[in-house]
């Protein structure tokens, strides 16, 4: 199979993500997710609780990455800063019928690429259980145990890339 992998909008990506990702998501699916890790209490303390932030998701604007086949779009992520050096990864989604070729690990190290273009020093993410090991596949390791409460598709884990 080829790919094509490119920037993207969030236009682009959003049935993707509302039909495959987050179907029949009850909440609004936004460019941007207001849920931040603060790795400063990370490294300091253990605390891997993550917060809202409603008014700095708007600060930083979002990357959005799109993998076609056949000019089809098969897969999609986004990145975005949740502060000056901490960036995450969102919406990692391939569609079934491409997984286990590598589409996952392909958007994920653009995604790893543009935290390093925005100079930022850690990459986290939230993955499903079931899409921890295409994380994994690229640098990022588990930190803590699995979120249950307050997640719509989990249980959901935080995980983290140094990068800088």
């Amino acid at each position: 199979m080829i790919c094509e992998y490119s920037e993207t909008t969030f236009e682009e990506i959003y049935d993707l993500w509302n039909e495959g990702l987050w179907p029949n998501r009850v909440s609004k699916i936004e460019s941007r997710s207001s849920l931040s890790w603060d790795a400063e209490l990370w490294e300091g303390y253990g605390n891997i609780s993550i917060t809202k932030q409603k008014d700095t998701i708007w600060k930083y604007e979002p990357t959005f990455w799109a993998a076609k086949s056949d000019g089809k779009l098969i897969g999609v992520n986004s990145g975005f800063k949740t502060n000056d050096n901490i960036y995450r990864s969102r919406g990692l989604y391939v569609s079934p019928e491409h997984r286990g070729h590598r589409v996952s690990n392909m958007l994920l190290k653009l995604t790893i690429n543009s935290a390093k273009q925005e100079e930022c020093r850690i990459i986290w993410t939230m993955p499903r259980k079931s899409a921890l090991p295409a994380y994994e596949s690229v640098g990022f390791r588990k930190i803590g145990g699995w979120i249950d409460e307050g997640v719509e598709f989990g249980p959901n884990c935080i995980a983290i890339n140094e990068i800088l």
